[in-house]
């Protein structure tokens, strides 16, 4: 979907306030049930490898079919309609949002949220079926990251908002108030130069944080050189804003790209390969962890990794004995987890 411009939409917004439109259903919700009906009527086609029609669906050519019914236009393969839309956490999961998963690196699977913690998709094993975003046995722990591609009221109201709010000095934002559980790590980090906000003294504490950021903030909290933007992976430009702090990450050995030499800057970074970054950023080798995650065996591809990260204190997961390895790390719990690395 074409994304307006914030002028624009302030002016939709005149419009519908000047012709006293009658309250009910948003255009976006109304699109997502639609969106979601058409899914469900599509349940049972088989799953076909490249299929983007009824007579056989793959993940993505399902989500693009039923999309495209409702007038929408998406990419067609799962890892280009995850660079669409805006990220949104797990816990904000609204219907027709895009949910994605992985079943080692980079995202390999996808489908649409209708909501009840289920997510309706076209499987290698059932066809087009719904499952659970949370189920322990499988798409829980392959679990990414989710996108919002139909949300234009709330675009409008955090144009609204960003209007209004005042400036605010270094390590104060509006959004991080004293009684917020991160508030010590993000104004600490913030007022050191560590991290930093959005326009208008904002710090977003609930986005997901960016492969870019965490190169940013990781070359600002350990002050690693910066020469230069040629980074040598073919998706960073040399006038990307993050292109130094990515170079200063990659030539250290903390973050590097994938096989295709991709560095992948605007993908979000899940808890465990958070994890395996700070085991070499802040040589954690050798720690060892008294107790365990249920979501974490010890064939888990990171486990060693994870475990190192809750034995130095870092994290120490969440109250179900969950580390959540596939969830996004948002923005606050990476101030955190950095807060608490530099301490050690």
């Amino acid at each position: 979907m074409v994304k307006r411009s914030v002028a624009a939409v302030l002016s939709f917004v005149m419009l519908l306030a000047a012709f006293a439109v009658q309250p009910g259903v948003s255009e976006a919700a109304s699109k997502a049930d639609q969106i979601i009906a058409e899914g469900k009527k599509l349940m049972g086609t088989p799953y076909r490898w490249g299929g983007t029609t009824p007579s056989g669906f793959d993940c993505s050519g399902f989500v693009g079919y039923v999309f495209r019914k409702a007038g929408e236009s998406l990419p067609r393969t799962a890892s280009q309609q995850y660079g669409v839309g805006k990220k949104v956490s797990k816990g904000n999961l609204e219907k027709g949002d895009l949910v994605f998963f992985s079943h080692g690196s980079g995202i390999q699977h996808n489908g649409i949220y209708i909501g009840g913690g289920k997510f309706i998709h076209s499987s290698t094993s059932k066809g087009v079926t719904i499952s659970s975003v949370n189920d322990p046995y499988y798409w829980g722990s392959r679990y990414v990251g989710a996108k919002r591609v139909l949300d234009e009221e709330e675009e409008i109201e955090e144009a609204v908002k960003a209007q209004a709010l005042e400036p605010l000095p270094q390590g104060e934002f509006h959004d991080i108030d004293k009684d917020f559980w991160a508030y010590n790590s993000v104004t600490d980090l913030a007022k050191q130069g560590v991290i930093e906000g959005y326009q208008n003294s904002t710090y977003k504490p609930s986005n997901s944080i960016t492969r870019a950021e965490v190169a940013a903030y990781l070359t600002n909290a350990l002050d690693l050189p910066r020469d230069g933007n040629d980074t040598g992976f073919k998706d960073v430009d040399a006038s990307n804003e993050y292109a130094a702090a990515i170079k200063a990450v990659d030539e250290a050995g903390l973050i590097t790209g994938n096989d295709r030499n991709e560095f992948m800057p605007e993908d979000p970074m899940t808890r465990q390969q958070m994890a395996v970054i700070f085991y070499r950023t802040f040589e954690l080798e050798g720690i060892t962890y008294d107790g365990s995650f249920v979501d974490v065996d010890a064939d888990h591809r990171y486990y060693k990794h994870i475990q190192a990260l809750a034995g130095s204190g870092i994290t120490s997961g969440n109250s179900d004995g969950e580390f959540e390895p596939g969830r996004e790390t948002t923005r606050a719990h990476f101030a955190v987890f950095l807060d608490k690395a530099l301490e050690r």
